[in-house]
């Protein structure tokens, strides 16, 4: 199951590698351009997988995401079951997530409300503010069984 990813994701995550002082390798490029492509998140297992067995070995993934994280390219993800995940942190655009109980499927939230009570947080003098939340349900294909 190896996921193509096109020239232009490959360019703009070259220019977030070079951005960020890392360097430029094929296992980068290919694992944020995986991540810029799909909507995640995604174990480390399951971006492994989705580039295909050849691509590179897990403990380069493992490092290459470690990395990611530490200059605020994939920002981390926990859906309540003991697995981390990631996703590419896009700058421009913050979401939350709802994860089906029964299936585990996972959708994108749009909006983020929260956005107004980090205001009010600033407006108390805190600055560098973050938050992570999720939400759980029972999605309507479950229901319907």
């Amino acid at each position: 199951m190896k996921t193509i990813v096109s020239k232009k994701l490959i360019q703009k995550a070259k220019v977030l590698i070079k951005e960020n002082n890392l360097s430029l390798t094929e296992p980068r490029k290919n694992i944020l351009g995986f991540l810029l492509k799909n909507h995640g998140p995604f174990s480390v297992e399951e971006i492994h997988i989705g580039l295909g067995k050849n691509a590179c070995d897990l403990a380069t993934v493992y490092r290459c995401i470690v990395q990611f994280e530490n200059v605020n390219l994939v920002e981390r993800r926990y859906l309540g079951d003991e697995i981390l995940r990631y996703e590419y942190k896009d700058m421009n655009h913050h979401h939350h997530h709802i994860i089906c109980r029964t299936c585990k499927s996972v959708t994108k939230m749009k909006y983020c409300f929260i956005s107004e009570i980090e205001q009010m947080i600033r407006d108390k003098g805190y600055s560098d503010i973050t938050h992570s939340l999720e939400f759980f349900g029972v999605c309507s294909k479950c229901n319907a069984k």
